[in-house]
C-alpha cells in the first residue's frame, strides 16, 4: 500500500479529483500556500497495483513543468481499513501480474541494505561451515549453506547494475563485502582460539580444494552467476540456486579466515583469491544475463543512461576477472 500526495494549482484541482473517483479511491482534500499562492493538496491510499496507473493518469493532466505542481509518493507500514481491503481483493482479481522488472526490483530492494538479519544468518552458515571444513565433512559444509544469505545481495548488484541505479549498487556492494568480512573475521577468530585446546587439521579434503583457485573456478562462476540471473527472471526457487552460491562463496571466505588464523600466507592469498574469483564471477555472470534479457528502465529517458552505466559495470567486472585470471596463471601449481 502507498500513500499518494498530489499538489496542483487550484484550476487544475478538478482534475486530479476525478482521476481519485474514477480509481474509487478515497482521498483527503486540503489548501495550502505555495509561495504565496494557493494550491490544492490531495492525498489518497492506494493499493501498489495501481500506483503506476494513478501517477500516469494524473500526469496526464497536470503539468509537472511547473513549480507548484508535484507528486509524491510515501510506503505505508500498516492500513485498517476493510474498504481498502476490498478494493486490494478487488484490483487483484483485475490487475495483470508485476512485469518482470517490477519484480526484480521488488525482490531485490530490502537487499540494497545490510540488516542485523542478513549479518546473523550469513555467521550461523559461517560456523557450521567451519564444522565441515575441519571434519571434512561435505554434508555439513553443503548444509551450512542453507542459512546463507549471499545470493540476493549479488542480485540486487545486479538488478541496480542493469537499471543504472548507483547509489543502490554500490550499497549492495558494500553490504556484500561486509558479509565476506564478517565470515573471515569469524572463521580466523574461532580458529585462533581453538587452535590452542584441539588440533585442527589444515589438510582435509574440503579444505584443500578451497585454499588456491584455478581457471576452471572462473567459469564455474560465471555459470552460476547466469543461472542466478535466470532464476531471478522466471521466478525460481532462490533456495535451488542460492545454496550453489553459497557453496562458492562461503567455504572459500572461511578458508581464507583459516589462513588468516596461522598467519599462513599463501594458505590465506589462494583462498582469498577464490573468494574474489567467486565473486567477481558470480556478478558479472548475472549481470550479463540480465542485460541479455534486455532488463532496463521502462521510461524511455533513462534507457541510455542505464545502458551506459551497466556496460561499466560489466566493463569493470570483466576486468577486474582478467586480472585475476592472470594472477591465477602466476600462482605456482597446489
Amino acid at each position: 500500500m502507498k500513500k499518494i500526495e498530489v499538489i496542483t494549482v487550484l484550476d487544475r484541482a478538478d482534475k486530479v479529483e476525478e482521476v481519485f473517483k474514477q480509481m474509487e479511491l478515497v482521498y483527503a482534500f486540503s489548501t495550502v500556500e505555495v509561495e504565496g499562492e494557493k494550491s490544492a493538496v490531495y492525498s489518497a491510499l492506494v493499493p501498489d497495483e495501481l500506483v503506476d496507473k494513478a501517477i500516469s493518469e494524473i500526469s496526464q493532466r497536470i503539468n509537472l513543468r511547473l513549480k507548484e505542481n508535484m507528486i509524491s509518493v510515501f510506503s505505508v507500514e500498516a492500513v485498517i481499513s476493510t474498504f481498502l481491503d476490498r478494493l486490494k481483493e478487488k484490483v487483484a482479481k483485475v490487475a495483470p501480474p508485476p512485469n518482470p522488472l517490477e519484480r526484480l526490483v521488488e525482490s531485490t530492494e530490502r537487499y540494497t541494505r545490510l540488516n542485523t538479519d542478513l549479518l546473523i544468518m550469513t555467521l550461523f552458515a559461517t560456523l557450521v561451515a567451519l564444522a565441515g571444513l575441519f571434519l571434512d565433512n561435505v554434508a555439513i559444509v553443503i548444509g551450512a549453506m542453507l542459512p546463507s544469505p549471499l545470493l540476493d545481495p549479488i542480485n540486487a548488484f545486479a538488478v541496480n547494475a542493469s537499471l543504472g541505479r548507483l547509489n543502490k549498487l554500490f550499497r549492495s556492494e558494500v553490504s556484500v563485502l561486509i558479509l565476506l568480512a564478517a565470515i573471515i573475521s569469524l572463521s580466523a577468530v574461532i580458529t585462533f582460539f581453538a587452535s590452542f585446546f584441539v588440533t585442527l587439521p589444515t589438510t582435509t579434503v574440503q579444505i584443500a580444494i578451497r585454499d588456491h583457485p584455478t581457471l576452471t573456478d572462473i567459469f564455474i562462476a560465471l555459470i552460476l552467476g547466469s543461472a542466478a540471473g535466470l532464476a531471478m527472471l522466471v521466478a525460481l526457487p532462490e533456495i535451488l540456486v542460492g545454496v550453489a552460491i553459497a557453496v562458492a562463496l562461503v567455504p572459500p571466505a572461511t578458508v581464507s579466515g583459516i589462513g588468516l588464523a596461522f598467519l599462513n600466507r599463501n594458505f590465506f592469498l589462494g583462498a582469498f583469491i577464490l573468494t574474489l574469483v567467486y565473486l567477481l564471477g558470480l556478478r558479472l555472470g548475472s549481470t550479463l544475463m540480465l542485460r541479455a534479457r534486455k532488463i532496463s528502465p521502462t521510461r524511455y529517458y533513462q534507457k541510455a543512461e542505464a545502458s551506459q552505466r551497466s556496460a561499466y559495470s560489466i566493463l569493470i567486472l570483466s576486468i577486474l576477472l582478467i586480472v585475476i585470471a592472470l594472477i591465477v596463471l602466476l600462482l605456482p601449481a597446489a
